[in-house]
């Protein structure tokens, strides 16, 4: 008996040894493990901190040169001789309803032809009052909606109004134009006066008459029927247009 009663005491001591040996290896085991997981941790932590690149100054960034990029040379225009700016002024195709750059009078021509010829007219209406004058330069048809040059007089009155003869003469041509309606021309010799814009005619071709006579009444001109009721007059005189009014002497 007491032989296995040493045999249990000796039995649980040993068990009690391995318990506490296990223990202690237990403990220095996660001792260790924890030893080398804070030293993987601080070194990962030292790395990531390295790769880290703090961003270039300004300084920096203008120091450092640029390549890969071509930059163009600046270009200069090269001033006229003269000093002057260039300007260029573009070709511009305007349409009906712009206005083109005038010509101007040609006055020299005007003043030979008044001094060169003997004529003298008279006002084609009652009141004489002038709607529209005579010029080479392009003005505004806004019937028709064009520019063109009015080589021509109108003279303004009422519709039906007598129409007479500015000057002596005969009755070369009578004619109905699309663009200025009724027409009658009148020539006497150097001087070829056509009256348009006519209503009821009262002479046919080949008439002769005085200064004065009634011709016709008046009617409208086609491609100025947006303007108020008037006659159209053109005068020839050796061929070339001339301005009625010139030779009106004030009238």
């Amino acid at each position: 008996m007491s032989r296995y009663y040493r045999s249990g005491r000796h039995s649980r001591k040993s068990l009690r040894e391995r318990i506490g040996f296990y223990t202690a290896f237990s403990i220095c085991l996660i001792a260790v493990a924890m030893a080398v997981y804070s030293t993987y941790n601080t070194v990962s932590r030292k790395s990531a901190v390295k790769t880290v690149t703090q961003p270039a100054t300004d300084s920096q960034l203008v120091a450092q040169p640029v390549t890969g990029v071509t930059v163009p040379e600046p270009k200069i225009d090269t001033p006229p001789a003269n000093g002057a700016a260039d300007l260029t002024v573009p070709t511009v195709t305007a349409d009906q309803s712009t206005q083109p750059t005038t010509s101007g009078g040609d006055m020299d021509d005007a003043m030979q032809t008044l001094l060169s010829v003997d004529l003298s007219l008279t006002a084609p209406t009652k009141t004489g009052k002038v709607l529209r004058e005579y010029t080479k330069d392009s003005v505004y048809f806004k019937t028709i909606n064009v520019w063109k040059p009015h080589t021509g007089v109108d003279f303004s009155c009422d519709l039906g109004d007598d129409v007479k003869a500015m000057v002596s003469g005969k009755v070369t041509k009578i004619s109905n134009d699309k663009m200025f309606g009724k027409t009658v021309e009148i020539s006497s010799g150097v001087a070829v006066l056509s009256y348009s814009g006519l209503g009821d005619i009262k002479v046919k071709q080949g008439d002769s008459v005085e200064r004065g006579d009634v011709i016709a009444t008046s009617g409208a001109v086609p491609c100025e029927a947006g303007d108020e009721n008037h006659i159209h007059v053109s005068l020839k005189v050796e061929g070339k247009n001339a301005d009625p009014l010139n030779f009106m002497g004030g009238e």
